[in-house]
């Protein structure tokens, strides 16, 4: 495996953002679990509470966050 270059992170953390925003356009309360959940580490009953939800909701909404953002991102040009 070849070392990472220093560009691949910003890249790879570039490539989340935009696929996030376009999964936004899809489901914006999903999106915003996302963020709530990886970026805030916010627990699925937090976040629950703020979007005023249900925790299967929310790990739902999160369930489908993952399986759109893993195949959109593995479709970006340059990934394998």
């Amino acid at each position: 495996q070849a070392p990472a270059r220093p560009g691949d992170a910003r890249e790879q953390v570039l490539a989340l953002h935009q696929s996030l925003q376009r999964f936004a356009g899809f489901d914006p309360r999903a999106a915003h679990a996302v963020e709530l959940a990886y970026f805030g580490g916010m627990t699925h009953d937090e976040i629950a509470c703020l979007l005023e939800v249900s925790v299967p909701t929310v790990e739902r909404d999160l369930r489908i966050a993952r399986a759109w953002l893993k195949r959109e991102l593995s479709a970006e040009p340059g990934r394998p």
